[in-house]
């Protein structure tokens, strides 16, 4: 999240709420979907969910999470840099 090129990135804080935003439902069907199938014992099933997770927080989640929620997350940090620019030039 966040574009390298500007220098720029939302707070962590926003960062880590948005992302917990995507993952909690995904996670939260995903131990049902898991419990209902019967798998067992708990250290198989945790293997299976990280296996199925990681991958979905870094190529759908994250990114779709970040077009949901890009307005929010990026909201004042232009302003913030034109007034370092500002200031600086003083």
């Amino acid at each position: 999240m966040g574009n390298p090129n500007e220098g720029a990135a939302p707070p962590t804080w926003k960062l880590m709420l948005v992302k917990w935003l995507g993952l909690f439902p995904i996670l939260l069907i995903l131990a049902y979907a898991l419990q209902w199938v019967g798998v067992e014992p708990l250290w198989f099933k945790l293997i299976l969910e990280t296996a199925i997770l990681v991958p979905l927080l870094n190529y759908v989640i994250t990114p779709l999470m970040d077009t949901l929620f890009s307005e929010w997350l990026y909201k004042g940090l232009d302003t913030d840099k034109k007034n370092q620019s500002i200031n600086l030039g003083r």
